[in-house]
């Protein structure tokens, strides 16, 4: 898991997304354990309750339950459906990009050029 300080993106957000995309691609299967709450913290250099703010959001939002003296355990998912929505959001954080693009004088070519360079950056 990779965590950048300075990103604008809060550290629990970043946890939380990176997890649902793990649970989304399968690499988290259903009815698997999350790690620790303290465990990870530790692993990861930060609070734990920046930690179980992370698993609550995963909570809330239904990709996992806890379990009473085990931890977070990830719940069976639609993955069909999950990855819908994120296909949906992705095309409207896109549109948006082409929309701001077109605002700025952008071209085509110099927006998929800056794309490109961004999915080199990841």
């Amino acid at each position: 898991m990779v965590i950048l300080q300075n990103s604008g993106t809060p550290i629990y957000q970043q946890i939380a997304e990176q997890i649902k995309a793990d649970i989304v691609n399968g690499r988290i299967k259903e009815n698997e354990y999350l790690p620790s709450i303290r465990g990870l913290a530790k692993d990861l250099k930060i609070s734990v309750i920046t930690t179980m703010k992370a698993y609550d959001e995963l909570a809330e939002e239904g990709y996992v339950t806890a379990v009473q003296g085990k931890g977070y355990i990830v719940n069976p998912q639609d993955t069909e459906m999950m990855r819908e929505q994120h296909l949906r959001r992705v095309e409207d954080g896109l549109t948006d990009a082409i929309k701001a693009a077109r605002l700025a004088g952008i071209g085509g070519e110099e927006l998929k050029n800056m794309l490109d360079i961004l999915l080199d950056e990841q």
